[in-house]
């Protein structure tokens, strides 16, 4: 039987062939990886390929849809992105871990059951984890063991999930419409939380790109939560829980961009903020809704994109990407600082960018009475960002300083970076193209004045607000500090309790295990101290004879009753 060819295998392949390239070929192999990937893509028809039987159970390796095509190309984009990007450095571990993270991430989404699935988005986690593995920052092996904790988890939840949606009776394992309400729903949609970086989970977003490499982190902020919000729409559609969970993710995320001040940790952030837009979008469920969450989860994955790669070109010459750090970054270098705005506006959704072409559709979607509160965050998001990533980074790489030396990030690096800003601006300047490519026919006019005046308006008071409150000295300052969140509860006096319980636990196992064995050697004495009465039958002790007379009369006994 011929075996249809997901377009994530390429990848996968890719990544196998560049650990014996030698470094120029490296980059081209990624970027024909990505090439040939989409040109599968487009050349198949929608419909699902024969099913393959495996253990009794139909596997479907390709089922194409408009759901499926539209994260498919925004990744597979991505990558060509970074395949550019990543020809500035030497490091064939991380671009093998990129590519195997590409390809599980891609393959999930073009599988048409739920056991390829987890097999697929386990494939991503681990690549993930060696993603960050392989990065040079201090501490990354840790940020790695962390990381791979906390898709071990998630794998579990998946796989529990499955097994008990099969042992529920389910008839196939095809992907669709799961409850939630069910054990096995529960645990797939547990998994899926994780995924996507839902609050208490959120964590993991952050540690991971801050500690991975200028190419690692821009390659976590694209390939990783959005296959969560992808398989949310095709799991859980209409979901309720979402709406809450996603207008948490939001709040979260828009107060700890605000409040940190590694800026790839903001960004990191900021991306959890805009994915809690998307979940949320998938939680109301209706078409326009549904529409505006694959639009929108396609133009974030550009824009953080673009953004985590100009800051991993400051990283990569300056050594860090505080805020409080990036004073006459604007003298050193300039196009990387141009792009950084840039950047920063594109996330913002500042109107003329795709995030705000698929904001206005969010909006739209949501502006309900009985959904004001979400319509409230989701507006109020492009202001945050706009401060936290635009106009504070800014002010900071634009501020008068002693004359630095020039060092410019590398050409590759800014090509990559420059790349994925123009789409992102050619994108929002004539977003119809993207509105064609959603699963939900849609003609929209984001440009109108009804639309686009409110947002000039907010952004423009909240960057004047925070200006003014800048030039008085009244702004809060950048200083180099990093805030707290929930994982230093986790790495704190939780890991500091499971520690100790696990010391205490393996203690009285270790006594345990000492008392048996005395006891052991207790009983066996015993029971060798009457065997040897036994075998003397004719000595002149009270003990043998009562032995024998009990072992005698046991005999009898048994052949009275039994035989």
């Amino acid at each position: 039987m011929e075996i249809p060819l997901n377009p994530g295998f390429i990848p996968i392949l890719a990544g196998l062939a560049v650990l014996a390239a030698p470094r120029v070929a490296r980059a081209p192999i990624m970027a024909f990886a990505a090439l040939a990937a989409m040109w599968f893509l487009l050349d198949y028809q929608f419909g699902a390929a024969n099913a393959i039987a495996q253990m009794g159970l139909p596997v479907v390796l390709l089922n194409l849809d408009a759901l499926n095509r539209i994260f498919g190309i925004a990744l597979l984009i991505a990558l060509i992105a970074l395949s550019i990007y990543s020809g500035a450095r030497r490091n064939r571990y991380e671009d093998a871990a990129i590519l195997m993270l590409v390809g599980g991430s891609v393959s999930a989404l073009f599988v048409g059951d739920l056991i390829i699935f987890v097999a697929t988005a386990a494939l991503a986690g681990l690549a993930a984890s060696w993603t960050v593995f392989a990065s040079p920052i201090e501490h990354a092996n840790r940020a790695g063991v962390r990381l791979l904790i906390w898709h071990g988890l998630e794998g579990l939840l998946f796989l529990v999930g499955v097994a008990l949606h099969l042992t529920a009776g389910a008839a196939s394992v095809e992907i669709g419409r799961l409850d939630v309400a069910t054990i096995s729903g529960g645990c797939i949609f547990a998994a899926l939380m994780i995924r996507v970086g839902a609050p208490f989970a959120h964590v993991w977003l952050k540690d991971a790109v801050s500690h991975a490499s200028p190419v690692g982190g821009a390659a976590l902020s694209a390939f990783t939560t959005m296959l969560g919000v992808y398989a949310l729409a095709r799991l859980f559609p209409a979901e309720p829980l979402l709406v809450p969970i996603g207008a948490a993710m939001i709040l979260i995320g828009a107060l700890y961009a605000a409040s940190e001040t590694d800026l790839r940790r903001a960004a990191a952030y900021g991306l959890t903020a805009q994915t809690g837009v998307c979940v949320a979008l998938v939680g109301v469920g209706s078409p326009l809704a549904m529409a505006a969450a694959e639009g929108h989860a396609f133009a974030a994955l550009l824009a953080f994109v673009a953004l985590q790669m100009v800051l991993g070109a400051v990283l990569e010459r300056r050594g860090s990407v505080d805020a409080a750090a990036l004073s006459g970054l604007s003298r050193a270098m300039p196009i990387t600082s141009l792009l950084m705005v840039a950047a920063g506006l594109a996330v913002a959704g500042v109107p003329g960018f795709a995030l705000y072409a698929t904001q206005t559709v969010a909006l739209e979607s949501v502006a309900q009475w009985e959904l004001r509160w979400l319509w409230l965050c989701i507006a109020a998001l492009p202001a945050v960002l706009l401060v936290s990533l635009v106009l504070r980074p800014a002010l900071a790489a634009y501020r008068a300083s002693a004359p630095v030396p020039f060092n410019e990030a590398p050409f590759p690096m800014l090509l990559g970076a420059g790349l994925a800003t123009f789409l992102c601006l050619s994108i929002g300047l004539a977003p119809g193209w993207l509105y064609n490519l959603m699963p939900t026919a849609l003609v929209f006019q984001p440009f109108a004045i009804d639309r686009l005046a409110p947002q000039f308006e907010l952004l423009g008071v909240s960057g004047l607000i925070f200006l003014a409150l800048h030039a008085i000295g009244a702004a809060p300052k950048a200083l180099s500090i990093r805030t707290l969140d929930i994982d230093a509860l986790y790495r704190g006096p939780f890991a500091l309790a499971g520690r100790w319980a696990g010391v205490l636990l393996l203690r009285v196992y270790g006594a345990w295990q000492a008392a048996a064995a005395q006891s052991g050697h207790a009983v066996g004495r015993v029971i060798a101290a009457l065997a040897q009465l036994c075998d003397r039958p004719f000595a002149p002790a009270r003990a043998a004879n009562v032995v024998q007379f009990i072992s005698i009369g046991s005999f009898l006994m048994i052949i009275l009753l039994f035989i």
